[in-house]
This record gives structure tokens, C-alpha cells and sequence, in this order.
């Protein structure tokens, strides 16, 4: 029992709103030299409605498919309850009840939107500003992305089709799903209880479709088998089936967004935070500080849980404040070397429905301790930051610090690989 209240603490003050904070601009970097998006045709920007009532009887097809694989597939896979299903006969809101079928927020906006790199921001165009992109905007990231409205029928780049929708499940796919969350889909979804994040922050209800603790110790799952119930893999084979459904049928622009909206959660588990509770504690350590708060010495308990939500935060605002700034300089550097370098890609196996969860994560969880290891010494020797935008200490960072980052041109080069792995099945006849 008090493992498991430590982990659930652990989950609960972890941040857990973000991966390598904006997915847009890695996609960019990691897919520009892709063959097949460099040198794919423009395509027509196309409103889900057509292509839902294009394709309705396909769809409904392919996510009935879906819905008995996954009962028989994923681990802890809650089943889909039947009257979600897509009516046999299309009603009013097509919409609607797509997103319901797949289990989503049904009222996320779907802007139709581009997202530029940045230094590129277009002022020309008309642009929305971020509430009217996002659910509800908590968290300062996305402040100063810029998003370019596309008209219907407009023609667009596949690559900014796909890096834009990269970022989108971050804007309120997966909020508020689970029964004991505000609003009305958690009673219909059968989500149960949300397993772990923290209630007070709407953004943490997101977290077991966007973390995937998939190589935990049989101890640490006896004790908390709530780690288990979580589903970015599920997620990323839903859109990687109907990218391939839109590509097949003749709806590109759909296929490159259900495809960069896959993505999001394979990169997702590309940062070791999303897949390790704990990264730099073994289990022996675990249950040493179990003991020491059982003795009434709570203090490294608390401190490790601190540790953890604290570095997480600090190097992704580390890695965006520097990203950008080289982005905005127009400079070489080997952090944007290590998205584009694709000389590993070859070294990994065919994607498949268990890629997230053998590869990516484990890949993950591999690197976790070194990678804790580095952002603490980095810490010890810099000033923590208040938030992503105002006050933000890192304008005075000079990013020296080279065990950390060895650590993060590492990891993102696997950004980077399986991205383009992810992308390649997806485009693949």
C-alpha cells in the first residue's frame, strides 16, 4: 500500500501535459528529408465531414475491426461500450459521433489550421489565436506557436499537414475521458476511474494516453496496477488504421492528419519521463524509501518525488527555449542534426501494432537513468526557470553542459527515428 501511494504521488506531480513540448517543430526537422513527404504533391484541404460521408460505411468498418482487435490485443484495454458504435445509418452530426466512436473529447475544435516553424510565422495570413485552437489553454507552450488558418479546398504541403497535426492530441483529445472527471463523456466512454495524474490540473487527465509504463518490475505492478492501465499504443494504431483508410480512399489531407495525430504519441514515448515513473530509482532504492516513511523519515520520499516532476519540467524548457532559438538564428547545430539523422532508422524493426510498447518505451526506459542523471547536474549548477514564457530565466542559459546534452541529442535522434519509422508504415501502399 505505501508503494503504491508513493507512486501515485509520483504520477500525480509529474508533469504531464507534454513530450518534448511542441511535437510540430520536431516533426518538421525529423520528416523534411522524407521521400515521401518531400516529394509528395500539395494536397486539398478537405472538412471531416466530407470525408466522414465519403467514407461512412469504411469507416465504420474499419473501427469496429479496431474495437475487436484491441479487446483481444492491448493489455487492460477497457472495451468500448456498444452504443458508441457508429450508427448504421449516418446521423445529423457526423462529428460528433466519429469522435465519440473512437473515444475522444468530442468537443475539441479540429481548427483547420497550419502551424509554420518558427522565424516563419506568415503575418499575412489570417491566424487564430490559441483558445480557439486548443479546449482550454493551461499551459504557456503554446503561447507563441502561430496558427495559420487554411480555407476548404486550399491547397497545402503534406509535411505541414502531418507536423502540424503532430501537436493536436495535446490540444484536448484526451482530457476528461475517465468517470470521476468533470463533463459528461466520462460516465459514457467506459474509461473507469482515471488511473493516475492529478486531479486539480485538467491537463493530467490526458496522461494514460500519453505515458506508457510498459517495463515496470512485477512488484511494482502487484503494488500498483493502475501503472498498467494506460494506452498511447492503442492510440497510435486508431489513427495509424484510418491515415491508411484516408490514404486509401482518396482523402490525402485526412491521411496526413489521422497520421500526424499517431504520431504524437509515439513521440511521446520517446521522452523517458513518459516512460519510466521514476527514472534513476531502482526498485531496491524504492522500497528503501518505502521503509524510511514507514519509520516516520518521509523526507527522501518527498524529495524524490520533487526531483522527478522538477526535471522533467526544467529540460523540456531547456531543450524548446534553446531549440527555438537556433531555429530562429538560422544556424547548423547537431541538436537539429540529431532529428534529421537518419543513419540509425535501419537498425530498428518494422513498425508494428507493439512498437511503442517493445521498442520506443523500452528504448526509453533504457536511457532513463542517464538521462535523470544529466538534468541534476545540470541543476546543480543552474538557476531553475518560472514558466515557458514570461520571466523565463533561460534567456541568460548558454546551454554548456555537455553530459546533458550527449544525453538529449541522443534521445532525439530516437524522436527522430521513430518518427520516420511511424510516418514510412503509415505512407507505405
Amino acid at each position: 500500500m505505501k508503494l503504491t501511494f508513493l507512486l501515485l504521488l509520483l504520477c500525480a506531480t509529474a508533469p504531464t501535459a507534454w513530450g518534448w513540448s511542441i511535437h510540430t517543430v520536431g516533426s518538421y526537422l525529423a520528416l523534411q528529408d522524407l521521400p515521401a513527404l518531400r516529394d509528395a504533391p500539395q494536397v486539398e484541404v478537405e472538412p471531416l465531414e466530407q470525408f466522414l460521408s465519403q467514407q461512412y460505411q469504411a469507416v465504420s468498418a474499419l473501427l469496429d475491426e479496431q474495437e475487436r482487435f484491441a479487446r483481444e490485443h492491448f493489455a487492460q484495454y477497457p472495451p468500448r461500450p456498444d452504443n458508441l458504435r457508429l450508427p448504421v445509418v449516418p446521423g445529423d452530426n457526423l462529428r460528433h459521433d466519429f469522435l465519440s466512436a473512437l473515444r475522444i473529447n468530442p468537443g475539441i475544435h479540429l481548427a483547420m489550421v497550419i502551424q509554420p516553424m518558427p522565424g516563419k510565422d506568415l503575418p499575412e495570413r489570417e491566424h487564430l489565436k490559441t483558445e480557439q485552437v486548443m479546449v482550454q489553454q493551461t499551459l504557456s507552450p503554446w503561447n507563441r506557436q502561430r496558427f495559420i488558418v487554411v480555407a476548404d479546398h486550399e491547397q497545402v504541403a503534406p509535411l505541414a499537414v502531418l507536423a502540424s497535426a503532430a501537436d493536436e492530441p495535446d490540444y484536448g483529445h484526451d482530457i476528461n475521458l475517465f468517470s470521476d472527471n468533470p463533463g459528461e463523456v466520462g460516465a459514457l466512454y467506459g474509461f473507469g476511474p482515471q488511473p493516475f495524474g492529478d486531479a486539480r490540473f485538467q491537463y493530467s487527465s490526458q496522461a494514460p494516453f500519453h505515458m506508457g509504463f510498459f517495463h515496470e518490475s512485477p512488484v511494482v505492478y502487484a503494488a500498483a496496477g493502475f501503472l498498467q492501465r494506460s494506452w498511447p499504443d492503442w492510440r497510435a494504431y486508431q489513427y495509424m488504421g484510418l491515415a491508411r483508410l484516408a490514404f486509401a480512399t482518396g482523402h490525402p489531407y485526412w491521411g496526413y492528419r489521422f497520421l500526424g495525430w499517431g504520431l504524437h504519441h509515439v513521440q511521446d514515448l520517446t521522452q523517458p519521463y513518459h516512460a519510466k515513473p521514476l527514472p534513476g530509482v531502482e526498485l531496491a532504492s524504492l522500497l528503501v524509501l518505502e521503509g524510511k516513511a514507514l519509520a516516520g523519515f518521509d523526507a527522501d520520499k518527498h524529495a524524490a518525488i520533487e526531483r522527478v516532476a522538477t526535471r522533467h519540467m526544467e529540460v523540456e524548457k531547456y531543450q524548446s527555449t534553446w531549440l527555438r532559438r537556433l531555429l530562429r538564428a538560422g544556424q547548423a547545430h547537431p541538436m537539429l542534426d540529431a532529428y534529421a539523422d537518419s543513419a540509425q532508422d535501419a537498425h530498428y524493426p518494422p513498425y508494428s501494432v507493439d512498437y511503442l510498447r517493445e521498442v520506443v518505451s523500452a528504448e526509453s526506459v533504457d536511457e532513463s537513468a542517464a538521462f535523470d542523471e544529466a538534468i541534476g547536474q545540470w541543476l546543480d549548477a543552474a538557476p531553475i526557470t518560472s514558466d515557458f514564457s514570461s520571466g523565463n530565466q533561460l534567456q541568460r542559459e548558454d546551454f554548456d553542459h555537455p553530459a546533458l546534452n550527449r544525453q538529449l541529442f541522443k534521445l532525439l535522434g530516437h524522436f527522430g527515428a521513430h518518427s520516420r519509422i511511424y510516418a514510412r508504415a503509415g505512407l507505405a501502399p
